[in-house]
């Protein structure tokens, strides 16, 4: 499992129950208006947090390993939705590194996102990664050492996810359970997760150790990440 390099100390120390509330109120009213209204409670309690999260593994993570990520321009979402300015937004934010020449969305992502409701951290590939998502399909439906992978990661409390949509929603299908064989479906997914997350209260009580938990799940996730993509970044 990957650990901490000695004497590290992270930089994240938590994210701000003032910054979740204000998510909360985001949830409550999706719009952009809203979100204008708690866009400094956000950016103090959760957006910098989480930019002090990603530089932690950016420390403890990327750099031992010499991996090659871009790990600063576009790893964030945005909270303002991308929908032809009816004016919605996320109440969540979710970061990925990605492989140079790509982007977060047309990569493989090992994402992390926290919500109102607590943290996840999973891996993501679909439709916009193309010829990539592609191939990582026809991997995942056909080769057995995908499912075994896929199984074992559902053994330890992960959820597998596949969606017609490249935005998981209340049309995705999901496996909790090591499975017999691959769902028919996954062939015709555009999006296509394998998750694991933590409540607000677990996510408020760890704190710093957060980071700790990112490296716990980077780990877990490494080995189908190499199948997808290759060896680069075991760890």
């Amino acid at each position: 499992m990957t650990s901490l390099p000695p004497g590290f100390e992270p930089a994240f120390e938590g994210f701000s129950e003032a910054g979740l509330v204000a998510l909360d109120r985001l949830r409550a009213d999706p719009t952009v208006a809203r979100y204008q209204t708690e866009r400094d409670v956000i950016r103090d309690g959760i957006l910098e947090p989480f930019q002090r999260y990603r530089d932690d593994l950016v420390v403890a993570w990327v750099l031992p390993r010499g991996l090659p990520l871009e790990t600063e321009r576009g790893v964030f979402s945005r909270f303002p939705k991308n929908d032809f300015g009816a004016g919605g937004s996320h109440s969540h934010l979710w970061m990925s590194f990605y492989r140079p020449g790509r982007t977060r969305l047309t990569d493989v992502q090992l994402s992390h996102s926290v919500s109102p409701d607590g943290f996840r951290w999973g891996l993501y590939v679909g439709a916009y990664a193309g010829e990539l998502f592609r191939d990582a399909r026809v991997w995942l439906a056909e080769a057995p050492e995908a499912l075994a992978l896929v199984n074992g990661l559902l053994a330890r409390g992960y959820c597998f996810a596949w969606s017609p949509s490249v935005s998981r929603g209340a049309q995705a299908s999901e496996a909790d359970t090591p499975m017999d064989a691959m769902p028919p479906g996954v062939m015709r997914a555009s999006g296509i997760w394998l998750e694991r997350g933590i409540g607000r209260d677990a996510m408020q009580a760890l704190g710093p150790a957060l980071v700790n938990e990112a490296l716990a799940a980077l780990s877990d996730l490494a080995p189908l990440y190499d199948g997808l993509t290759g060896p680069d970044l075991a760890g």
